[in-house]
């Protein structure tokens, strides 16, 4: 989960700087790294500053999702929809996607 850490660190810096846009593109990068690395950690603390930004840059849930790019080996469809689940807590969807991809 390193590339995960940096690029929550990234985040961080920039949210500190006031760079929300940035910082909130490096949170989604920091989320889907955590699931493409297979860790086995959730992202709980990610999930919490992108819903954050989310709300303070007045995105639409589509305008959020349309910012996710996987580059790993889930799908951008894939980490979308694991964001999408993990913003309203379904652990039931989440676990689907993570089974499918498994079985895929």
């Amino acid at each position: 989960m390193a590339n995960a850490a940096q690029y929550f660190e990234l985040a961080h810096a920039e949210e500190t700087s006031g760079n929300e846009n940035a910082a909130l593109l490096f949170y989604i990068s920091s989320f889907c790294d955590s699931f493409n690395s297979a860790s086995g950690d959730y992202p709980c603390g990610t999930i919490a500053k992108i819903r954050s930004l989310q709300n303070r840059l007045s995105l639409s849930d589509l305008q959020l999702l349309s910012l996710v790019h996987s580059y790993g080996p889930l799908s951008d469809a894939e980490c979308r929809k694991l964001l999408s689940y993990s913003i309203y807590g379904c652990v039931t969807g989440i676990k689907a996607v993570l089974a499918d991809r498994s079985h895929g």
